[in-house]
């Protein structure tokens, strides 16, 4: 995968961090982001594994190795340093609902299982990964996914947290009719109230639910969901 012998040639490199003097005066991201060439370059450190431990998502003693929804991470990263930024994103989309919230927030136990990771800095797979979902959202291939053909059924979930969201957004594939309900007043769960902006800018909460809810299942707001309702 990527450049055969990029792992030789590139340094792993990340992008730089906006200075704490400006980050005190807003509360936006704090971390800025490479050039389209120079994530080709990281891209191109991806091996031809024998055995990608990175995707694997298994445990071990307890703990993770490899990404725990097993996302394609080679396939996507050899079709960014070849330029095919919106295949890239179609093969993230296979494993990952929501990768623009996976990319900022995950801890990556993608990057501790690379196998480049043995003798040199792992691949910058979760900036890859940032990186394809945001150029999604710029180049407007992010649409809602309404199915050809509907079951008829139709399926209650309960909290629109990513968990709540992605169920949502598999059983709307599946044909099914969904609705999630939400007792508080905004969407999104712990992505909403437990992660800073800094960390997790509003931007990506509301575009995620605003895109991919259309033509597929709606909200039930605070209101007609208290704490001791129940769906009908």
């Amino acid at each position: 995968m990527g450049k055969p012998t990029g792992f030789i040639e590139y340094l792993r490199e990340l992008p730089l961090d906006r200075s704490g003097l400006e980050r005190i005066r807003d509360w936006n991201e704090f971390h800025l982001h490479l050039d389209e060439e120079k994530l080709r370059q990281q891209g191109a450190r991806c091996m031809d594994c024998g055995i990608p431990f990175c995707h694997t998502g298994t445990l071990i003693s307890g703990m993770a190795s490899g990404c725990p929804i097993n996302n394609l991470i080679p396939e996507w990263n050899d079709l960014v340093y070849r330029r095919l930024w919106r295949e890239a994103l179609e093969r993230l989309h296979k494993t990952n609902n929501f990768p623009e919230f996976t990319g900022r927030v995950c801890p990556a136990p993608c990057e501790g299982s690379c196998v480049l990771g043995i003798n040199a800095p792992p691949v910058t797979i979760k900036n890859i990964e940032c990186s394809i979902i945001d150029k999604g959202w710029e180049e407007g291939w992010v649409i809602p996914e309404a199915p050809s053909v509907r079951t008829g059924k139709k399926v209650a979930v309960i909290g629109s947290g990513p968990a709540g969201l992605c169920a949502a957004a598999q059983l709307n594939r599946a044909g099914h009719w969904v609705t999630v309900f939400e007792r508080a007043d905004r969407v999104g769960g712990l992505l909403m109230y437990g992660i800073p902006n800094i960390a997790l800018i509003s931007w990506p909460r509301k575009a995620s639910h605003s895109s991919r809810t259309r033509k597929s299942e709606k909200i039930i707001p605070p209101k007609a969901c208290s704490r001791n309702s129940t769906p009908s």
